[in-house]
């Protein structure tokens, strides 16, 4: 029976110490994890203070046999209170994270770390029932018997040790502070950045690109595509969203308001990453329409909105109608623009484009490959994508097999017009110009001082936008490869 006392409280004080320590070198995800667990303010912060001690103090207490009854005493109470705290999150479906063992190991409630805190919590009752009078052999008897050395040796590893856990705790949150100021540094850039250069980021699918079709389960049952969404006849917002995402779920009351009192100008979806059961259970209260379930498809990657929460615009035509916005406030404000008749209330950001959406091109001509004037608007035959273009330019040579994949097979997107067409806008010598222009199906004009491009904003190859079939502007200016093809429906 004493071996097994010794071991109980052996196993008990790793526990503790570990847990200790792990909180000590994580306070502020420890002091969120109790918060999220449902403790009031007022006590957190004293509690994410005081428990990492507490937990080190009753691992030192199992140690000696003079206070190891009284540390099965304090494990026996602890353990009790973290697992009725577990039970009661586990009642009402929530799944805050177990914080347990600091930045050690943190994962979500479960009945797996019930039944695994019950277990200890067995084992805790065990060494207070039986070891009252005799807590068990000592765990602490080969201590009296080190020689001054050794004793020394010892000392000088726990200070060793110490000190490891210590730097590495530095180094964790370094490299925390790091990517913080990363993320605010881009956060900022892409805030602040001209908008031709904010037309080569990688966020967001330039306006007037043909929307990515997806099929998705909902959360009522059967499959979703783009197309049923569409269907209604009218503008299509697309809301991207996590069920642990924090400003997402600030968002969610909102979004049932919206669904409630916009429902005649807008059609909203909730795309929700996350498993089908946690997407349901945390969704299910606002009693939301057309929730889908992202599942393992990337359809945020498709719309360029790596973050939640983020939303896309869509109009009745199937084509993106704003820029991509993230955050609450850029939602909200999405929202207003998409049921507000009046849309100079919020203009758009077109890439740098000196147009605005459904304003007339101007009228321009330029020589072909032959030398014969060809005056634009005699070739709009149907939607149009202006390709301003540079033989030497590395990023225009890269773009040419797509382009030529494209020519193949022009109908890669139901969104597309069938008449959908290539007029490529390049500057350089003619014979560089033809040399590029072979094997292309598209036609080729010579802007010899290049002044139609910055006509546009366009500011650098390759970039372009669309026209329709009337010559009015449809599509902000896109810079780079990835964006064009977007505007051709290439995702």
């Amino acid at each position: 029976m004493e071996t097994f006392l010794l071991l109980a409280r052996l196993l008990l004080a790793t526990i503790f110490a570990l847990a200790g320590l792990g909180k000590l070198a994580d306070a502020e995800g420890s002091r969120n994890a109790i918060k999220d667990f449902g403790v009031p303010d007022f006590f957190t912060e004293w509690l994410a203070r005081l428990l990492p001690w507490i937990e080190l103090a009753t691992a030192v207490a199992l140690l000696p046999l003079a206070t190891a009854w009284l540390g099965g005493i304090a494990s026996l109470i602890l353990l009790l209170a973290f697992t009725s705290a577990i039970a009661v999150n586990l009642a009402k479906g929530n799944a805050p994270a177990c914080h347990c063992f600091g930045q050690w190991h943190a994962e979500p409630v479960s009945a797996k770390v019930f039944l695994r805190n019950l277990a200890l919590t067995a084992v805790a009752a065990f060494i207070v029932v039986k070891g009252r009078t005799n807590a068990g052999a000592s765990a602490l008897a080969w201590w009296g018997e080190l020689r001054p050395l050794e004793t020394i040796g010892l000392i000088i590893s726990l200070i060793t040790i110490s000190i490891i856990v210590a730097a590495l705790n530095a180094v964790r949150h370094l490299s925390k502070t790091v990517a913080e100021l990363k993320t605010l540094i881009e956060t900022n850039y892409a805030e602040s950045a001209k908008p031709e250069d904010r037309a080569s980021t990688d966020v967001g699918l330039p306006v007037g690109a043909p929307a990515p079709e997806f099929a998705l389960e909902s959360v009522a049952g059967g499959q979703l595509v783009l197309k049923d969404l569409l269907a209604y006849g009218k503008p299509v917002l697309l809301l991207f969203i996590s069920p642990n995402c924090g400003p997402c779920k600030a968002l969610l009351p909102s979004v049932r308001t919206w669904q409630r009192d916009h429902a005649e100008p807008l059609t909203i979806a909730v795309i929700s990453s996350g498993k089908p059961d946690a997407v349901k259970d945390k969704l299910d209260k606002y009693e939301l329409k057309h929730v889908l379930l992202q599942g393992d498809h990337a359809t945020n990657e498709l719309y360029r909105a790596p973050w939640t929460p983020a939303a896309v615009l869509i109009n009745a035509q199937g084509r993106l109608a704003h820029n991509v916005a993230t955050g609450e406030a850029a939602i909200r404000a999405l929202v207003s623009y998409a049921v507000t008749a009046d849309k100079s209330v919020a203009p758009l950001d077109l890439g740098g484009s000196q147009f605005t959406l459904g304003e007339k091109a101007p009228r321009f001509s330029l020589p072909n490959l032959q030398g014969e004037e060809v005056a634009i608007h005699s070739l709009l035959k149907g939607e149009t994508l202006l390709l301003f273009w540079r033989p030497g330019c590395g990023f225009c040579q890269a773009m040419i097999d797509d382009l030529k994949h494209w020519e193949a097979k022009p109908k890669l997107s139901d969104a597309l017009s069938p008449d959908t067409q290539i007029i490529f806008i390049s500057t350089g010598e003619r014979d560089e110009i033809a040399a590029s222009s072979a094997g292309f199906r598209s036609q080729f004009l010579h802007d010899d001082d290049n002044e139609i491009a910055p006509l546009f904003g366009a500011q650098g190859t390759p970039s372009g936008l669309l026209l329709d079939a009337q010559g009015h502007i449809a599509s902000s200016l896109a810079v780079g490869q990835r964006n064009l093809l977007a505007l051709l429906g290439v995702h």
